[in-house]
């Protein structure tokens, strides 16, 4: 079930991480924080459930990425076995 939902979820964390990183409003440090490490742990949950298809995906993501923050969230995805 999951293969055919991977792009659509993908995208999704992905825009959410971007969102919570780029985000200038009043959220606190704290719960910005938090949303990011439970973004990261669902993509590596669905990096588990696709057999590593999220891995090879986000190659190209770490490597265009240039803010620093995002690009520690996608790491530890693909340093996650």
């Amino acid at each position: 079930r999951m293969p055919c939902r991977l792009p659509v979820l993908l995208k999704a964390l992905l825009k959410m991480i971007w969102d919570v990183h780029t985000d200038q409003g009043s959220t606190p440090e704290p719960v910005k924080a938090a949303l990011l490490q439970g973004a990261t742990e669902c993509l590596i949950l669905l990096d588990r459930c696709s057999e590593g298809q999220v891995k090879v995906l986000l190659e190209g993501v770490y490597s265009s990425c240039e803010e620093n923050r995002v690009r520690e969230c996608i790491r530890k995805v693909q340093e996650n076995t």
